[in-house]
């Protein structure tokens, strides 16, 4: 294969693997408590299952050092986990089609969760390989590829599901998602994973030092808490279409590609922020973005009000995703660079469990409109946390992803 063919097909391989996640995340965050709700399942209870399928994104650190360190049935690092994530969730997908929550609630969050797991599997090998097979040159195109990918899903899958729904129940969405699992499968069998692990890709554990300094255990605080207001008002906006408005699914999935619309428009947002008023200037404005989003929401009364808010609502939450990604590559130390960065997006996603769950919860005692404002005050904590953090740490204003000093 010529180098041209080879940038194409890795282009076309993460594009996709990142496409099937966006297409797992539009049922996940779009469709999943309407879909609950509209069967008669408690609030909490459905709190309580979405902070339990975020586990297993929580515990992605140890997916990741397990691929690291273990050549599976002498396959590979990657590959072999990547198969068997894609087709673990498809498996689970499909089994779910069939499964009603209302019926057989236990069954039904038993396979979600598989599919959750399944997809946090491929998700953090993917990763890796991305790293282990990319020249550095690529890198970034190929990054691009991912998260257009995963965006590009997202949007298109919201909108087929949206109209799918009304005509032909859910049982096709989760058919679907099941399908499109198995599409990398044609471009990951192909892959030919290099014989040993790159020089310079193995694990000092004294590097773990670094994750007790005051600058990182600052940054985990912020990881949580923008988690805890971004996701908790990011997960109940199409649920209070729904259960305050009636909102058709149709018009739930024209708000999810609004979303994603508006996600992309953030993040490309940041890319030239960060190089004309830098990363410090740009990461208060986003979280200043967030509250201010999460009051406007708050405001709102009708479907058609709330689908006003989906592009600047996205850009925001896209806005402020992009610079929690910036400052934790900022921080990342090189020698455990994949496990650093992956125990960073741990912390983000234990507070996303958290918003996620208690938000959702509280939306049967004090309301919708109330949970959204005092998650844009829950926000407003972050700006001592990062106060702290740029006089700690004034090198992840200017750096991309630099080695820390040795401990």
């Amino acid at each position: 294969m010529n180098p041209t063919s080879q940038r194409r097909f890795r282009l076309t391989m993460f594009g996709l693997l990142y496409f099937v996640q966006g297409s797992a995340l539009a049922y996940f965050r779009n469709f999943q408590k309407p879909y609950l709700a509209g069967l008669g399942i408690d609030a909490d209870v459905i709190g309580l299952l979405t902070s339990i399928l975020l586990l297993p994104f929580i515990l992605k650190i140890f997916i990741g050092m397990f691929s690291d360190r273990v050549n599976l049935l002498g396959r590979g690092h990657r590959k072999p986990y990547i198969v068997i994530g894609l087709m673990l969730a498809a498996f689970a997908f499909a089994i779910a089609a069939f499964v009603t929550p209302d019926h057989n609630f236990m069954l039904f969050a038993a396979f979600i969760l598989l599919g959750s797991f399944s997809v946090t599997l491929f998700d953090s090998t993917s990763d890796g390989l991305a790293i282990d097979i990319t020249p550095k040159a690529e890198q970034g195109t190929v990054q691009g590829a991912m998260v257009s990918g995963r965006a590009a899903g997202f949007i298109v899958l919201s909108l087929v599901f949206g109209l799918l729904v009304g005509s032909q129940g859910y049982r096709s969405v989760f058919l679907i998602i099941a399908v499109v699992m198995l599409i990398p499968l044609l471009w990951v069998r192909r892959v030919r994973e290099p014989a040993e692990r790159p020089t310079g890709a193995q694990f000092e554990w004294r590097a773990f030092r670094t994750l007790v300094q005051p600058r990182f255990l600052l940054f985990a605080a912020f990881a949580i808490f923008y988690s805890i207001a971004s996701f908790g008002v990011d997960g109940l906006i199409t649920l209070h279409m729904s259960s305050s408005y009636g909102a058709s699914d149709s018009a739930i999935g024209q708000f999810g590609a609004l979303r994603g619309l508006g996600a992309i428009l953030g993040a490309l947002a940041a890319g030239v922020l960060f190089d004309r008023l830098g990363r410090k200037t740009v990461a208060y404005a986003a979280l200043l973005l967030i509250s201010l989003g999460a009051i406007l929401i708050s405001r709102m009364a009708g479907v058609n009000p709330l689908l006003l808010t989906g592009i600047p609502w996205g850009l925001a939450w896209g806005l402020q995703e992009t610079v929690f990604v910036a400052l934790a590559m900022g921080l990342a130390d090189a020698r455990i660079a994949a496990s650093m960065f992956a125990i960073m997006m741990a912390f983000s996603n234990l507070g996303t469990a958290i918003g996620e769950g208690i938000a959702t919860g509280l939306t049967d005692n004090i309301g919708f409109a109330a949970v959204f404002v005092a998650l844009a005050l829950v926000n407003l904590i972050n700006f001592p946390i990062l106060w702290g953090l740029f006089r700690l740490a004034p090198d992840v204003e200017k750096s991309a992803v630099e080695a820390s000093p040795a401990t």
